[in-house]
């Protein structure tokens, strides 16, 4: 699966493969490249994301909803729009 959203000054990315692993990366253009990585469960609906290290401040639970990944615990509202996903949420 494949979202993404422009934030300001860059782009917000999350990039999730068949393996379970994904990337959660925070790029800008007066800024470095962030990436945080780790494995993803889904459950229902529901994706609950493990970091290796830090955590973003968009959090670790996320849910799709109307073509959107939407994050439910984190230090602010963050939503990026799904470009590709071949995810199915019956797992």
């Amino acid at each position: 699966m494949s979202a993404d959203r422009e934030a300001p000054l860059g782009w917000i990315y999350l990039k999730m493969y068949d393996d379970k692993s994904f990337e959660f990366i925070s790029q800008g253009i007066m800024r470095d490249k962030d990436i945080y990585e780790g494995n993803y469960k889904l459950k229902n609906d529901t994706f609950y994301f493990k970091y290796k290290d830090s955590i973003p401040k968009a959090g670790s639970k996320a849910i799709i909803q109307k073509g959107f990944v939407i994050y439910l615990n984190g230090n602010y509202s963050e939503s990026l729009q799904v470009k590709l996903n071949n995810i199915s949420i019956n797992e």
